[in-house]
């Protein structure tokens, strides 16, 4: 506040509410002869000293020393990049968090911090295309057309649930709405290091989730239906068939106007998520996205896609499967998985990708092992897991592959990633070690 007295004195008050050291700096007029200064019971400061204490303030921020960007080496790798070729014997350069140099023959900067990993695999962390883990909530009941709610408002960035997904070498993770509602909301991908949403968050829209077959009608009804599975939400929910859950979702296509997301989906710029599991529903949801034009189709948890495999490779429909293609986990509706899922789609050219589909984090190295021994090639399925997984998200250009200038999110294991007694020994993110195995 500036303001002027009657004895033409200029008072320069500056004052903060709460602040430890309160200060009022007064210029005094020749008039007053400098007798007199109006003081504030905590500090009183003439302009001659305030100059003093600023110009010291700034001699130390100019002549302060440099300090050096982070450096990180990891050398003496089995470099699996995923773009590109196996290095056997490669350097990994990290500064700032980024990946700066990769390669068989790379010098090592001066003042890094080197890591020897004599007989280790060195690959990118993994991206969890289809999640629900580290939320508060994952449907909202009150209803089943939602696509104006973002799961970026339920995450919870201290959840342990983010602890464990390290330790399986997730470091990405699209997470999703359910399943419940015929439009669920918006996804986000984080990272799963991090002690707030703003270092976490990659992309804070990633998609609009929609679903059709028995997760949307199994439970709907509300009083007015009986059993176990009732909602304990007081509405009468709709749909209660497949038949109206197509209907609902072309609904709320042709309506789309009302919704800023569903304008994002029609027009491209958002992917649409559809969960359909059996072969019915997901040749409805087909129907559905040639009907409105859909640019960008991505299904999840299909286990019977591998029966329209022609159709998905022909409108580059991209599939993420959860751990329901393994029927010894339980599975959804579908009398008919199959393990070979993974290679008979993959073989058709659709791009495949893994998700753990829980409330859980889930062992996305094992399954993409377990897809090895029913067909899937080891190169598919570790893109699978890591840059299939990236580009669904849209996120391929920060994470997925070991690349110059992407994100330093990578794992360092004793030996091959798909073999099952292989055992994870540190995962990175941003180029900072957030997990050792003990």
């Amino acid at each position: 506040m500036v303001r002027v007295p009657a004895g033409g004195h200029l008072a320069h008050s500056v004052t903060q509410r709460g602040s430890l050291l309160p200060c009022e700096l007064r210029m005094r007029s020749a008039q007053d002869g400098g007798n007199e200064e109006t003081q504030h019971p905590n500090c009183v400061l003439s302009w001659g000293r305030f100059l003093c204490l600023l110009l010291g303030l700034l001699s130390l921020i100019v002549f302060a020393p440099k300090v050096e960007a982070q450096k990180l080496v990891i050398r003496h790798a089995r470099i699996l990049p995923i773009r590109g070729e196996i290095i056997p014997d490669g350097t990994i350069v990290i500064e700032s968090g980024k990946i700066r140099a990769l390669g068989a023959n790379v010098q090592v900067p001066s003042g890094a911090t080197v890591l020897d990993v004599v007989g280790a695999t060195v690959m990118p962390g993994l991206v969890d295309a289809n999640a629900h883990f580290g939320l508060r909530d994952t449907n909202e009941q009150a209803s089943e057309v939602t696509p104006q709610i973002r799961i970026l408002a339920q995450i919870a960035p201290r959840s342990p649930d983010f602890t464990h997904a390290l330790a399986y070498g997730v470091t990405t993770a699209c997470l999703t709405p359910e399943a419940a509602n015929i439009v669920g909301g918006q996804c986000a991908v984080v990272k799963t290091s991090g002690h707030t949403l703003d270092q976490m968050l990659l992309r804070e829209a990633a998609g609009v989730r929609a679903a059709l077959g028995y997760d949307t009608v199994g439970g709907n009804g509300g009083f007015f239906r009986t059993g176990g599975n009732n909602l304990t939400s007081i509405y009468l929910r709709r749909p209660n068939s497949r038949m109206a859950a197509v209907w609902e979702l072309r609904k709320a296509l042709d309506e789309a106007t009302k919704y800023p997301a569903l304008i994002s989906v029609r027009s491209g710029k958002l992917p649409l998520r559809i969960s359909a599991h059996v072969e019915n529903d997901i040749r409805a949801a087909l129907t559905i996205t040639d009907e409105f034009k859909i640019p960008r189709l991505v299904l999840d948890g299909s286990v019977e896609a591998y029966k329209v495999a022609d159709l998905l490779a022909e409108r580059k429909v991209s599939v993420v499967l959860g751990p329901f293609y393994d029927p010894q986990i339980g599975g959804p509706e579908s009398s008919e998985p199959m393990l070979n899922t993974p290679g008979l789609l993959a073989q058709k050219g659709v791009v495949v990708a893994f998700g753990s589909n829980d409330n859980d984090p889930g062992p996305l190295l094992h399954w993409a092992a377990l897809a090895v021994k029913y067909g899937l090639s080891p190169e598919d399925a570790l893109r699978a897991i890591t840059l299939n997984a990236a580009e669904i998200c849209g996120v391929a250009d920060r994470v997925g592959s070991l690349e110059v200038g992407k994100d330093a999110d990578l794992l360092i294991l004793n030996g091959d990633p798909l073999e099952l007694t292989t055992q994870l020994e540190k995962v990175l993110v941003n180029g900072q070690v957030v997990y050792r195995a003990e």
